[in-house]
């Protein structure tokens, strides 16, 4: 099974920190009003890992969903010389199951000239805001993002001992549709493209639930490995593991 998000004309600019930082802007590559998620039709019962041209991780889809959240340990990028990224976040879509609103909490992570430079961003339907205090790597993060039919709320906060901040936004509600904790591909805020994907190494996704529980509870769910277009694997997402069954682990394996 394929799973598709396409990336629109226009990227709503998220990284104004990282634009002081690299020159560039990046932003999640699904946040724009053109962006064409495709979520209401995914069929998430499926006995193989689905893949996706552009994220790799979880997805779910029980009914009427409340929330999302997971913690995760923000990691060292391995940079080169070539422009990468990677967005490790919490996905909210609620709304019409045709036409999704995109509600997202997590980090923009850019590689650029051989550097690493990131920041914490929100974004409830059009609304987006990046946070003034960059995280650094081995944070620990927590992504949350909570919904009902009249209000949406997307979080982000550094749980570190002397260096915790918090982001969080707030918007429309709507019911929900589907919900995803991924490593999201980044797409150039000016032509839309995508970027090669930053290596993360290894990413474990913590204490991850939707609605309060433990996400291998949680039906339907689907497996997403990230590959190219020539298939490619770029992210291989791993099985939901532990003792509460609330964790699991993505892989880098190709830009």
């Amino acid at each position: 099974m394929r799973i598709e998000r396409k990336v629109g004309a226009t990227v709503a600019v998220l990284g104004s920190l990282l634009l002081a930082v690299s020159g560039t802007a990046p932003a999640f590559a699904h946040t724009g009003p053109s962006a064409g998620l495709r979520f209401g039709g995914l069929r998430l019962a499926v006995p193989a890992p689905a893949t996706s041209t552009t994220f790799g991780g979880w997805a779910f889809g029980p009914k009427a969903a409340k929330s999302v959240t997971a913690k995760y340990k923000v990691p060292k990028l391995k940079c080169g010389t070539a422009v990468s990224g990677v967005g490790p976040i919490a996905v909210f879509a609620n709304g019409s199951s045709s036409n999704p609103n995109f509600n997202a909490a997590g980090l923009i992570m850019q590689c650029m000239g051989g550097k690493a430079a990131m920041v914490a961003a929100v974004v409830v339907g059009t609304k987006q805001k990046a946070g003034t205090v960059p995280p650094v790597a081995g944070d620990l993060i927590q992504v949350t993002i909570t919904s009902s039919t009249t209000k949406t709320t997307a979080t982000v906060k550094d749980l570190t001992k002397g260096h915790t901040f918090t982001v969080t936004l707030s918007g429309k509600g709507g019911a929900s549709v589907q919900e995803l904790l991924i490593d999201d591909s980044l797409a150039n805020s000016s032509t839309g493209k995508q970027l090669p994907l930053a290596n993360f190494g290894a990413m474990a996704f913590t204490s991850a639930a939707v609605s309060g529980k433990a996400i291998g509870t949680v039906t339907p769910r689907v497996q997403v490995n990230m590959q190219t277009a020539k298939k490619v694997l770029q992210i291989s997402a791993g099985p939901i593991t532990g003792t509460m069954k609330n964790m699991f682990t993505n892989t880098w394996k190709h830009s």
